[in-house]
Formats: structure tokens, sequence, C-alpha cells
């Protein structure tokens, strides 16, 4: 197995997606822009590293991540790199070769402020394309033409003008700016990935785990939510694995009323710091993210490789939460989480994409909010992505997983192997 040929098929893809040899510059607090300088180019980082592993030992241990060699790519929730934000690489590959050489395993990260999961997808698949017809022939040069589209102002060309009232999408989070949140968008992205990713690795408190719900199991659960509900409403896999995700991870962080303090001083300082984010909400926030691409009316997104993603929100009342889980709980969460994806119309879209242009530090809002409260979880859901069908022309994976960070209150769906079925 080259990775000769990887190393060359990934340059070759990179032709097709410009802007991964980018550098990334911080414009005003908060907005960052991606410039490409053919002179100048920020190619990706790439390594390889030896195992003393077998792939049949690193199968039997189910691809355990943590049995790979240190030195390892270490994926990371944040852009990190120094602190001049020009030596961002905002593409890292990592490949990992077994003693055997009977595999190898591919690490890859892309910055999320380039791309999001749908254009990361498209990318693999045309790495691997290439790559393919390399491995037929090491000198193939005609790989055709890639149909995915890079123009980054198509979002807004597209985006109709918000409408009022202005849905207060801010109000309905909890969030208000507080010194924290304006503080990182004051500095640059180099030093914020690092103060960030520092406290995040030094986080003992959180643990990584991976579960299999099967396919029988996530049509059974359909069925009871369906049994439940008084409606002829549509429910999908994805509103019954969000409400159960939900409901789980819920019950096991909140705690009694009667333990919390919220009053003073310490409140006042809280509020300063944090926004008001660090109040007791009443309900439990939920956030999934929700491609835009097919929910903008004639926009012809399709192919567009950048990151098209927005916030979608359940709030849920903790008393429901709290009860036991029964199919009457997972229905009535179910059900909201449909409400919810019904709710994003492109008025909904335009309107959160306008205050992410006038409100700068909205993201690190978000950052805060997730620090601050044990009452949220976000969600992303890689499940309906082809990522079993990407053949480097030696056979298709045989495990994708999703980046091991140490990201608190985050969950990712990820589809499990064909023969396998269901998702992780």
């Amino acid at each position: 197995m080259s990775t000769d040929l990887l190393n060359k098929s990934l340059y070759r893809a990179i032709e097709d997606f410009p802007i991964f040899a980018g550098r990334l510059h911080q414009v005003q607090p908060g907005k960052l822009e991606v410039v490409v300088d053919s002179s100048n180019l920020n190619l990706p980082k790439f390594i390889e590293i030896q195992s003393n592993l077998d792939f049949a030992e690193f199968e039997a241990a189910n691809f355990n991540p943590a049995l790979l060699p240190n030195g390892s790519v270490r994926p990371t929730g944040f852009l990190t790199g120094g602190f001049q934000e020009g030596n961002i690489k905002l593409v890292n590959i990592c490949i990992v070769q077994f003693k055997d050489s009977r595999g190898i395993v591919l690490s890859v990260t892309i910055a999320h402020a380039v791309v999001d999961g749908y254009g990361f997808n498209m990318f693999m698949h045309r790495w691997a394309e290439i790559n393919k017809k390399l491995v037929a022939d090491s000198m193939a040069t005609d790989f055709g033409a890639s149909n995915s589209v890079h123009n980054r102002s198509l979002v807004q060309e597209v985006m109709p003008t918000p409408q009022e009232p202005r849905l207060d999408v801010l109000q309905k989070l909890y969030i208000s700016s507080g010194y924290l949140s304006r503080f990182f968008t004051w500095i640059s992205p180099g030093i914020r990935g690092t103060i960030l990713e520092t406290i995040q690795q030094a986080s003992t408190d959180v643990s990584i785990s991976c579960f299999h719900v099967s396919r029988e199991t996530i049509d059974q659960l359909c069925q009871s939510v369906k049994r439940m509900s008084a409606t002829d409403q549509r429910i999908s896999d994805n509103d019954v694995l969000m409400a159960a995700i939900t409901i789980v991870y819920a019950q096991s962080v909140l705690k009694p009323r009667s333990e919390r303090t919220n009053s003073g001083l310490l409140s006042w300082l809280k509020s300063a710091i944090f926004g008001s984010s660090s109040k007791n909400p009443k309900t439990f926030l939920t956030m999934e993210a929700a491609d835009i691409r097919h929910r903008i009316p004639n926009a012809n997104l399709e192919n567009y490789s950048g990151n098209s993603i927005i916030n979608m929100m359940m709030l849920n009342p903790i008393e429901l939460l709290q009860e036991p889980a029964s199919p009457k709980v997972l229905a009535q969460a179910a059900l909201d989480v449909r409400k919810s994806t019904n709710e994003i119309t492109s008025e909904y879209i335009a309107q959160l994409i306008h205050l992410a242009d006038v409100e700068n530090d909205i993201v690190f809002r978000m950052l805060v909010y997730n620090a601050s409260v044990a009452e949220m979880l976000m969600v992303s859901n890689f499940s309906r992505f082809t990522l079993y069908t990407t053949d480097f022309g030696w056979g298709n994976p045989q495990f994708v997983a999703p980046a091991n960070t140490k990201f608190s209150k985050f969950a990712t769906f990820f589809p499990a192997h064909p023969s396998k079925g269901g998702i992780f």
C-alpha cells in the first residue's frame, strides 16, 4: 500500500479545493477570512508513522485509537498552530502504517472554518477518486473535473433578506454577551485556539464513549414513538435518536435544584463574565448542526463545499427530562425535534446568518454557554454520509469514526459498517 500515492493524490485533490491551502486571517474582532496566495501556499501537514501492531490486532481491539503510536495527529476541536495566525494549518493528515502492511489508519482533520461535514465528505471522495486512478496507473494525469463549488459568497447571494420582526434566537438560548465571549473575539485565532485547546486537554472530568445502536433497535424506537403520537406527523430516525440521546444525557447530568447556587456576589460575577448564560435555565437545550443546502428554495447549493450549517435548537422542559424514561417521554421529545426541524425555513436561516454578521461574538457565546451550564448538549449527525464508499483503490474502509476529542457535552452519530448496520 503506497503512501507515496496518497501524498501525490492529496496535493492533486487540493487543486480542486484551493481554499484548503489558504491562510487564515482575522480581519476584525470575531471575523475571519481565508487568503489563498499562490506564491505562499499553506500546504497540509502530512506525516507518516509506523506502528508495531498488526492490522489484525487493531481490528480485534475494535479499532481502539488508544493503541495508535504517540505522534499521531491529535485531533482538536479548535484552530491551533502557533500565535501567528497565518501559520495555522487548515488541513492535517496522519497515516499510521501497520507492521504487517495489511492496512493503514488515515487521520484527516480539516478546519471547520472552511468546510462542514458535507464538504468534508465531498473532499474525501474526490481524494479517493484521484488516488484510485493512480493505483491503477501511477502516471495518470486525467482525473476528470470536480463538480464541487467553492464560491464562499454563494450562500449570501442566495439568502433572502431577513424580515421584521426579528426572531430573537439569542433569547431562546439564554445568551447575552459577556466579557469572556468578547475577549475571545479580540485575540487572534492562533492564541484563541491554543487557550481553548489547552483548557480542553486539561479537563479531567470528560470521558469519551462509543456505543452501537442496531438498525433493529432504531426501528423499534421509531415504532414506539409513532404509537404514542396523537398526530400523523412524520417522524425520522434523526428525530428519535436526537430525543433518545437528549433524555439519556440530560438524566446523567442534571442535578436537583436544591444543589444549585445562583445568587449574591458570585451570581453577579458569573453574569458579568459569562453573560446571562450563567442563570439556571428552566429548559434543557439540545443543539444539532443542520445543513441549509436543501432548505433554501432554488438556491442550487447541492455541490457547495463550504460551511453551510446552522444550529437547530430544541428546548425541552427539565421537568420532562427528569421523568423516568418511557415511550411517552421519548415521543414528546421526538415531536419537539420534528417541530424544530420544520421551523428551519429560509427566513429562519436568513435571520441566523444576519445575527452572525452583526453580533461578532455569537459563536463564542455558544462556547461560553457550553462551559457555564450543565443543561446543554451539542450533536452532529454524519449517519447519512457515504463514508464507507471512499475507495482509495485498495477497497472500502473497515471502520470510520469521528475525531477522538475531549470536547464536553458533544455527541456525534456515525454510520456503522454496512455489514454491521445501525449507527455509532
